[in-house]
C-alpha cells in the first residue's frame, strides 16, 4: 500500500514536469533560465529515497524504487502518446491550438534517457546509504549526484544545447530542499507513527 501510494504521487509528478517542460521559465529568485519542469524533477528524485523505505531490507527496497521509477517511464509515454493522438484529431472548433504540447515526444524521450542514468545512479546510492546517515542528510547526498547527471542528459536530448545547466541545477536543487525534503520527512514520520501503532 505505501509503495502504491507513493507510486502514484511520483508519476503524478512526473508527468506533470513533461508538460512543464515544454516551457523555459525565469527563476524567481536568481533570474536564471530553466524548464519548467525541472523544480517537480528536484521533488521527484527526493520521492525515490522514500521507495526505500517501503521494505525491509535494502534489496527489497531498491527493487521497490526500481518499480516506481518504471511507472514513470510508463506513464510517460502514455502521457507522450495520447497528447500525440489528440493532437492528430480533427478539431470540433476551429483554432485549437495543440502543437505546442504535442511536442512532448522530445521531452519525454529526454526524460526517459536522463531516468536511465540519474534515477537509477540515485536509486543505488540512497539503498547504499540507508540507515548509514540520517535521512535528510541521504537525500540531499543522492540528489547531490542526480541531479547534475539528470540535468546534462535532459537538456542535450531536449534541447541539443546545456545552455539552460546552471538554471536547471539551481531549480532542482532549490525544489529538493524547500519541497523535496520537507515531504520526505513529513511522510516518513507518518510511515515511522503507522509503523509503530501497528506494531503495537
Amino acid at each position: 500500500m505505501r509503495l502504491a501510494v507513493l507510486t502514484g504521487l511520483y508519476v503524478g509528478i512526473v508527468c506533470a514536469a513533461q508538460v512543464g517542460a515544454q516551457k523555459i521559465v525565469e527563476l524567481p529568485w536568481t533570474g536564471a533560465a530553466a524548464p519548467g519542469g525541472a523544480p517537480l524533477i528536484g521533488v521527484a528524485l527526493a520521492l525515490v529515497e522514500l521507495a526505500h523505505r517501503t521494505a525491509p531490507t535494502r534489496a527489497e527496497g531498491f527493487r521497490n524504487a526500481q518499480v516506481m521509477i518504471g511507472a514513470g517511464f510508463g506513464a510517460s509515454l502514455l502521457l507522450a502518446g495520447w497528447i500525440k493522438i489528440v493532437a492528430a484529431w480533427e478539431p470540433a472548433f476551429p483554432d485549437q491550438g495543440f502543437e505546442i504540447v504535442a511536442d512532448t515526444w522530445r521531452i519525454v524521450g529526454a526524460s526517459l534517457a536522463a531516468f536511465a542514468v540519474s534515477e537509477t545512479v540515485d536509486n543505488a546510492f540512497g539503498a547504499w546509504l540507508r540507515d548509514r546517515i540520517p535521512e535528510a542528510a541521504r537525500v540531499l547526498a543522492t540528489n547531490a549526484v542526480s541531479v547534475p547527471l539528470d540535468s546534462l542528459v535532459f537538456l542535450a536530448i531536449a534541447f541539443g544545447s546545456l545552455d539552460f545547466l546552471a538554471g536547471q541545477i539551481e531549480a532542482k536543487a532549490a525544489a529538493t530542499v524547500l519541497l523535496g525534503l520537507p515531504l520526505v520527512l513529513v511522510i516518513r514520520a507518518f510511515l515511522s507513527r503507522q509503523t509503530g501503532r501497528a506494531a503495537a
